[in-house]
């Protein structure tokens, strides 16, 4: 008997879309519960660590978002074939979520302007170091972000193409990396993943700043 999963996050994309995204790509069902931030303090208590995403299987809870998608990876063909392929996956993983991050820290988190200026600088400088990086190997890769097929790290730079965007106000810094927008390219056609992008809820009905949406380019 498959297992029962339920994926617990808030109603957003953030560090649980990667892992919505391989349940979608595999054709696995899972209850996508999703969590209001005014419902947060009362759940907080109900979770290992205190924190989301959480994953329950058969009821036994899972923490952290990238064991999470490397458990998930493991069963549906999305991780890699050797050490070194698994390590180039977690090392471009890793690499977009400091971005992820680090965008939103200095778009969104902060409220004092001078800060606020001083943190877009720094993800900025962010930006000029890890993007090119990344470009170099989507290009070695035909168009994928770790190795030269599909894997869980592709599903994590949609989640930061897309949240990057919309925390700058639409603006694509991405525009000059033609082989990231591969990436987005050859993630996007995937029928169980273009479709699942399709039916999932608008973000920006709980996220006014969610201004960019792939589901506008499909």
């Amino acid at each position: 008997m498959a297992p029962n999963y339920k994926l617990i996050y808030f109603d957003n994309t953030g560090k649980a879309e990667a892992i919505r995204m391989i349940f979608a790509y595999a054709g696995i069902p899972f209850q996508d519960e999703r969590i209001l931030r005014a419902e947060w303090d009362k759940f907080k208590s109900t979770t290992p660590l205190g924190q989301l995403p959480v994953l329950e299987i058969d009821g036994r809870k899972i923490t952290q978002s990238t064991p999470i998608s490397r458990y998930l990876a493991n069963l549906t063909n999305l991780a890699g074939k050797t050490n070194e392929e698994n390590y180039e996956i977690d090392a471009a993983a890793e690499i977009l979520y400091d971005l992820l991050r680090g965008a939103y820290e200095s778009s969104h988190l902060e409220l004092n302007e001078e800060r606020r200026n001083i943190m877009r600088m720094k993800f900025e400088s962010m930006c000029s170091m890890a993007l090119p990086h990344l470009e170099t190997n989507a290009k070695k890769n035909s168009g994928y972000i770790a190795i030269k097929s599909v894997s869980w790290a592709d599903f994590v730079f949609i989640t930061a193409y897309e949240n990057i965007r919309s925390l700058l106000n639409g603006k694509d810094i991405f525009a000059s990396y033609p082989n990231l927008l591969k990436v987005k390219e050859n993630v996007m056609k995937i029928p169980s993943i273009k479709n699942y992008i399709k039916k999932r809820p608008r973000i920006s009905a709980t996220r006014p700043w969610f201004v960019y949406d792939l589901r506008d380019e499909l």
